[in-house]
């Protein structure tokens, strides 16, 4: 089987987009606490907090996500884990595209984009080490996700 068959593009950009889905939801939240303490300046988009959620957020719901990727693969975690960042890319690309008609974004935005990829890569070296450790991740079976 060839490299390209291993590879579980549908879990994949299930994965980036649920990380992405989360990464808009946490911003909301904070823009919807900061709207009802009385600062909605603080959290408008590419202001200070919506950079500092960017760059964190960015991470760690791919990072999250990939965890929840490895139980579902076999193999190939770090890779997986790497694409689900590249698939969140590409969707907050679109949106952009699409919202503001330019390719350009804030520097911190690109710098997110890059904590995307690393936080898959993270996930996915977790994923490994608790595959070669024998430690909980072990996969879940499409019968087994079933049944349950």
């Amino acid at each position: 089987m060839s490299a390209v068959r291993k590879v579980h593009w549908g879990w994949i950009v299930v994965a980036g987009f649920l990380s992405e889905v989360a990464v808009f939801a946490i911003f909301l939240l904070l823009l919807i606490a900061a709207t009802l303490v009385g600062a909605p300046d603080v959290a408008r988009p590419m202001g200070t907090l919506d950079y500092v959620d960017a760059l964190l957020s960015s991470f760690a719901m791919v990072f999250l996500f990939t965890l929840w990727l490895g139980k579902r693969i076999e193999s190939g975690f770090i890779l997986h884990g790497a694409l689900v960042g590249v698939v969140g890319i590409l969707l907050f690309a679109i949106m952009w595209v699409a919202t503001t008609g330019s390719v350009a974004q804030p520097p911190l935005y690109v710098i997110a984009h890059l904590l995307k990829v690393v936080g898959g890569i993270a996930g996915g070296l977790v994923v490994e080490r608790r595959r070669r450790s024998g430690l909980r991740m072990r996969p879940i079976h499409h019968t087994e996700s079933i049944s349950k």
